[in-house]
């Protein structure tokens, strides 16, 4: 059965009223203080019976068009209202966007698939962390004649998962599968300024708190999110998320909940995996994603303790797929579709902020979310994997272990000590050929 593609990301910019909604290789960009869409890489969707909004459509290129963005980023200027905007996906192609003309500027290949994108506070370097584990920057605009532009910063043994750049741009901090946190001097990546250790899952999620930037939220594959000082690679806080899924507490609107189902589907502790973290300047709130979870954890920021503390949780029907709050302090939340190919809460659900720094969920055909939820996205007949996160996790068997349970497995009672043979023994637990003829010369002798 078709149905519309997710917005599998969500971006805000920092100093304007612009939402960017990533669905498959193709984006649109949202007008989050009127709800229109203004831009898109695509024409938008239609079912024919509406007149379709007049927006200005981007040229893409030709070359990978079915390449999934998987990175995006905006070059945000607090003193200004920058105009660039950098994304890179499976098609190994890092592309620089004017979002004033709404035109691509570049495109230019790399050499591994890209994971994060950050542009510096200049707007002169793009830099990119990949696959493979390497940091590496480039110039905005590249000059001509020149194929490799690029300066590797960094690497990793292990592979990045996630990576920001500070907004004073002194350091730049990756994350990794093997639960490390790096804080390397920037650009001079290969002075190493601290480690952040304390994970003991994979890693996928950094983000830098702007009303301190100092500090630094890290969550993966953890039972927790925790709360770094960065600069010294000290933790300050642990806050156990577990228990707010395993419990599904629902404090917002519980009494509207439609879909019980949704909600018995909760993944066990051992399967968390966080796939977004926003947070709001507004209301100094930071919202949590967790894959396959149908809700939004809210933390609220205590500024006097310095530390983070669970508010509420948000409702769906569907599970979400990214979260980004605008510059009213409202909250955009990406669903993903039901089995059944329908999205109860359509492709995008928005929490309200309200005075008392709760939050109201809007309707579906809310003036603010109208449009993308009528036009927006594409249609496809079958979907992809949207939820990759959790395949960070390892295999937590242990080689030993796995051998110290076949030594304590019993023999049959019917197998007794002079009928044993290598037949009735674990597989693990076979003699050699040499053992096999040892063993049955004692017997013969006994």
């Amino acid at each position: 059965m078709a149905c519309r593609l997710p917005f599998g990301k969500l971006l805000h910019h920092l100093t304007r009223n612009l939402l960017i909604l990533v669905y498959g290789s193709h984006f649109q960009a949202l007008d989050t203080s009127t709800g229109a869409i203004i831009a898109s890489t695509r024409t938008l969707y239609s079912d024919n019976t509406d007149t379709i909004p007049q927006i200005k459509y981007i040229t893409p290129t030709t070359d990978g068009q079915e390449a999934s963005i998987r990175a995006i980023a905006f070059h945000n200027k607090v003193d200004g209202d920058g105009s660039l905007l950098a994304s890179s996906g499976e098609d190994k192609l890092l592309k620089v966007w004017d979002i004033k003309e709404w035109r691509l500027l570049s495109s230019r290949p790399v050499p591994k698939r890209v994971v994060s994108i950050a542009l510096s506070e200049d707007g002169s370097q793009i830099v990119t962390a990949d696959k493979f584990g390497d940091v590496y920057s480039y110039p905005t605009n590249p000059p001509e004649h020149i194929e490799n532009t690029s300066t590797l910063l960094l690497g990793h043994v292990s592979m990045v998962t996630d990576m920001v750049l500070t907004p004073n741009n002194k350091f730049v901090i990756t994350a990794d599968r093997d639960e490390h946190i790096r804080v390397s001097q920037f650009p001079k990546g290969y002075n190493i300024e601290s480690y952040c250790f304390g994970h003991t899952q994979f890693l996928s999620k950094l983000h830098i708190l702007p009303w301190d930037s100092d500090l630094l939220l890290s969550a993966g594959g953890d039972d927790f999110i925790a709360l770094w000082d960065y600069v010294p690679g000290r933790l300050i806080q642990t806050l156990d998320i577990k228990n707010f899924i395993q419990n599904q507490i629902i404090e917002a609107n519980e009494s509207n909940i439609d879909d019980i189902d949704a909600m018995n589907n909760v993944p066990e502790s051992k399967n968390v995996a966080v796939m977004s973290i926003s947070s709001s300047t507004v209301m100094q709130h930071i919202a949590i994603i967790i894959e396959k979870f149908p809700g939004v954890l809210i933390l609220n920021w205590d500024a006097e303790q310095r530390h983070v503390k669970y508010m509420q949780t948000l409702s769906l029907n569907a599970n979400p797929l990214d979260c980004a709050y605008d510059l009213q302090g409202n909250l955009w939340v990406s669903s993903s579709s039901r089995d059944d190919g329908n999205i109860d809460e359509g492709l995008i659900t928005l929490f309200l902020r309200r005075d008392n720094n709760k939050y109201e969920k809007g309707s579906t055909d809310h003036p603010l979310v109208y449009q993308i939820n009528k036009f927006g996205s594409m249609k496809v007949d079958i979907l992809p994997d949207l939820y990759t996160t959790s395949q960070l996790r390892k295999d937590p068997t242990d080689w030993r272990k796995q051998n110290n349970k076949h030594e304590d497995e019993e023999v049959p009672e019917e197998a007794s000590e002079e009928s044993t043979n290598e037949s009735t023994l674990p597989k693990k637990n076979a003699l050699s050929k040499g053992d096999s003829k040892r063993k049955k010369k004692r017997i013969k002798t006994e």
